[in-house]
């Protein structure tokens, strides 16, 4: 089985920094890709997310299979509805950092370098250590920025590039040349070949894949996380 390459990226809190964006997590990417892949659950799903998510209602009334037959059916229904709630068309961010390279003075600019096949692993759903180990809400989640190695320049005009590398040095002389990104992309189709692309990997190592269509990439200076400033947009070069 080929395997999927893990180039992780730091997750950040986009909220923390940027204040109040739509993300994904977990939970939420587990349901868009629910939702998106129109994956059925079986009944014996439904009573893995009823041991994991509902576990208090589960533990109060399965051993009596009169009221938990009326409980399990009102389960079955939140679940359905959290996967039908899942949004599809909006538009999503993800922050990370990454590190970039020296100077290039013929295009002006610093060169970022992202690997082929980084994706971001959201993890596990929140309540998945109550749920069938074999369930589907054990799987992990990997969110898959379409091309998104393909980004890897943003421009900088020679004076400016060199004051910011001069805020950067430390005692030592050392430059910290680590910048965040603020990713915003639209959720693929799961018929889109964006999708097909990464989805039989991902499944095959036991992920569930949500792709993400990049829309635009910032790139942010936060150093200072009381004065954080937007520097630049990633481009394609």
């Amino acid at each position: 089985m080929k395997k999927l390459i893990l180039g992780l990226l730091i997750l950040l809190s986009a909220s923390m920094m940027f204040g109040q964006t739509l993300t994904l997590d977990a939970d939420s990417g587990f349901y868009i890709y629910m939702k998106g892949s129109q994956t059925e659950l079986s009944e014996e799903e439904y009573l893995s997310y009823a041991q994991g998510f509902e576990k208090e209602i589960y533990n109060k009334y399965h051993n009596d299979e009169f009221e938990w037959f009326d409980q399990f059916q009102i389960i079955k229904q939140k679940c359905d509805k959290k996967i039908e709630e899942a949004d599809l068309t909006a538009t999503y961010t993800v922050v990370t950092t990454v590190e970039f390279g020296d100077y290039d003075f013929t295009n002006g600019g610093f060169p970022i370098s992202i690997g082929e096949g980084t994706f971001f692993p959201l993890g596990i759903t929140s309540s998945y250590y109550y749920c069938d180990y074999y369930s589907i809400f054990n799987n992990k989640i990997a969110l898959s920025l379409d091309k998104f190695h393909e980004y890897n320049f943003f421009a900088f005009s020679k004076d400016e590039a060199k004051t910011f590398l001069q805020g950067r040095k430390d005692r030592y002389g050392d430059i910290d040349r680590t910048v965040t990104l603020q990713i915003t992309y639209k959720i693929a189709t799961y018929d889109s070949s964006e999708y097909k692309a990464f989805a039989d990997l991902a499944l095959a190592n036991d992920y569930l894949p949500v792709v993400g269509i990049i829309e635009s990439i910032e790139v942010y200076d936060t150093k200072d996380q009381k004065n954080i400033k937007k520097i630049g947009t990633l481009i394609k070069k």
